[in-house]
């Protein structure tokens, strides 16, 4: 094994361990432990069983002491005792090592459970920008898919750990009874060992990489089928995608049957030699010319063994062979994880309010050492409505971007009522803003959920919202009201409907600013014109930030400010930037000549 693989190995082992913690990690070796002196025990109890069973004279020339009350009983009585006695210490034995092995599934479901949870947090935590390096197609198969195969690999460790301390206690127990059959049965299984890594688990260790590459793109595959659906069916690509589907499902199948093929050849292998160690520990005992008085105890603890031993070998293979296979899910996942946790975007409470004016002073942003936008003043009056208006390109979204806090800006300071504040490690625009986008994302739950994201809403708050965005005459014709099912992405309603469920999520919790991001701009001119008119409305008693290419949308702004080339170039009411600015005239003039 070569230093790269060692250290891989390493790391895997140390973060699987690692993150499961001391003391639990500690209580699932413990049972391990625990299972193995168990095993022992129940082997070394045969042994003396046969030989009181073939010699019952032992009863009487050896003393038991409590067990001495035994020998006033007759030959076959005392072995129905014994034999009795025998079965109850095997089945709390039994009992014992289930509740161990209860105890170790659940910690280790408890492990997945936490271990996806991380991720998910980590998701959650990170920046914004780095979800436009990781695609959440990768992002969700980690979290769900490779975070089980890290679980394999914990519980392989412990099923290592549990059958090695077995196999090397048993070894221990049969040097004293048979070191010269025990030390060839050692032989075999080295050499057996040997073979099955080189044949079967070295291998698998390929395949478990290439098996990590296709489960990545079936998620990529499946996320850009259900998100392209529309464009599929009505262009008629189905066919394309369907052969794209069936050639990852190939790979799939091809890396499947081989790693259970490697399996299943590991157990046959475990078998074929294992036979053959029996024999050939019978005929070494055999050769020493002991009496079969004496050898048949030693035979029957031999199979005894054999029975224990042959499961617990191939167990110890097929866990090593798992470990292999899942390794690479867990490299990727700690890749992932490392990733995230280096971009968690913790933003801290600073206590400022919003009462009177929001300023962007000198702001600048560049993104891979290309200027975005550079020298932005731009000031939000409490209660104002503030039109961002540009081309495509002009820097609007990112603008927006850096006030909301999504993204740091590179240059330049942000004033809340004088007090200055980072938008992007502070919580005080998260707990002002309200946020309506162009493209809203609705899961497939009720009117109410989409909403408020809470099964138990403020349902005075959620009528009032709903009202406010003139949702109430659609819950009103909805048999089941706002308990309604929108379906996937709100496909069971149009886009006006889908964008007034916007205004209503972004009012809910009382926001200071609401933030329309080309809200409209999906939309139908007569829809655009009606939802345009909901926001209207709530000019004057609640501060809005509009970011728009379409002019019609912020004419009636208190503010409108023009962006391009990543600068303002104008800023000013409606009427005052058809007089003097150039762009927003022609731009208007153009979008209302074809409107």
């Amino acid at each position: 094994m070569n230093t790269a693989v060692m250290h891989h190995n390493r790391n895997v082992a140390r973060f699987v361990l690692g993150f499961a913690g001391k003391t639990e990690s500690t209580l699932l070796l413990s049972t391990v432990v625990l299972l193995s002196i168990l095993d022992m025990i129940g082997i070394a109890l045969v042994f003396p069983y046969i030989k009181i069973a073939t010699n019952p004279s032992l009863l009487i020339d050896h003393s038991f002491g409590l067990l001495d009350w035994i020998k006033t009983m007759g030959m076959s009585q005392q072995i129905a005792v014994i034999s009795v006695a025998l079965i109850l210490l095997y089945i709390s034995k039994a009992i014992v090592q289930g509740l161990l092995i209860r105890f170790q599934q659940l910690r280790l479901a408890i492990f997945t459970a936490r271990l996806t949870d991380d991720m998910v947090n980590n998701i959650l935590s990170t920046r914004y920008g780095l979800f436009q390096e990781i695609s959440g197609s990768e992002l969700a198969g980690v979290a769900y898919s490779n975070t089980v195969h890290a679980t394999i690999v914990f519980r392989s460790l412990i099923q290592m750990g549990n059958e090695i301390g077995f196999l090397l206690l048993m070894g221990l127990a049969f040097l004293v009874i048979n070191p010269a059959a025990t030390l060839t049965a050692l032989l075999l299984l080295v050499l057996l060992a040997t073979t099955i890594y080189f044949l079967v688990i070295r291998p698998t260790s390929l395949l478990g990489k290439e098996q990590s590459n296709i489960e990545n793109e079936r998620y990529r595959l499946l996320y850009a089928i259900v998100n392209a659906i529309r464009d599929i069916k009505v262009m008629g690509l189905a066919g394309l995608f369907d052969v794209k589907s069936r050639e990852v499902s190939a790979q799939y199948a091809k890396v499947a049957w081989r790693f259970n093929f490697n399996s299943a050849l590991t157990l046959l292998l475990v078998e074929v030699v294992a036979f053959i160690g029996l024999v050939v520990s019978v005929l070494v005992i055999l050769s020493a010319g002991a009496s079969v008085e004496e050898l048949l105890p030693v035979i029957g603890v031999v199979a005894v063994a054999a029975l224990r031993t042959v499961p617990a070998f191939a167990k110890l293979m097929a866990s090593l062979n798992a470990y292999k296979f899942s390794r690479s899910f867990v490299e990727h996942l700690i890749y992932i994880r490392d990733r995230l946790e280096s971009s968690r975007h913790a933003r801290l409470e600073d206590g400022i309010n919003f009462d009177k004016r929001i300023e962007l002073r000198d702001i600048g942003f560049k993104y891979q050492e290309k200027t975005i936008l550079h020298d932005i003043n731009l000031e939000i009056e409490r209660g104002q409505s503030i039109g961002i208006v540009g081309i495509s390109g002009s820097g609007k979204t990112t603008l927006l971007d850096l006030i909301t806090g999504l993204q740091p800006a590179s240059a330049g300071d942000f004033y809340c009522d004088g007090q200055k504040f980072n938008p992007f490690t502070s919580r005080t625009m998260e707990r002002f803003v309200g946020y309506v986008p162009q493209t809203l994302a609705l899961l497939d739950e009720s009117i109410a959920y989409n909403i408020t994201f809470e099964h138990k809403p403020d349902i005075q708050q959620l009528m009032r919202v709903i009202k406010i965005s003139n949702l109430n005459t659609l819950v009103d014709e909805l048999p089941s009201g706002v308990d309604t099912k929108v379906g996937e992405n709100g496909i069971n309603l149009s886009g006006g409907q889908r964008q007034r469920i916007g205004i209503a999520r972004a009012l809910y919790r009382k926001p200071k600013i609401v933030v329309f991001d080309e809200s409209t701009s999906a939309l139908d001119a007569h829809t655009e014109q009606e939802v345009s008119a909901e926001i209207a409305k709530l000019r004057g008693e609640i501060t809005m930030l509009i970011v728009s290419h379409r002019l019609p949308v912020v004419a009636e702004c208190d503010r409108i400010y023009v962006i391009t080339h990543g600068c303002i170039e104008d800023s000013g009411t409606h009427k005052e930037l058809l007089g003097r600015c150039e762009l927003y005239r022609d731009l208007y003039s153009l979008q209302t000549t074809f409107a």
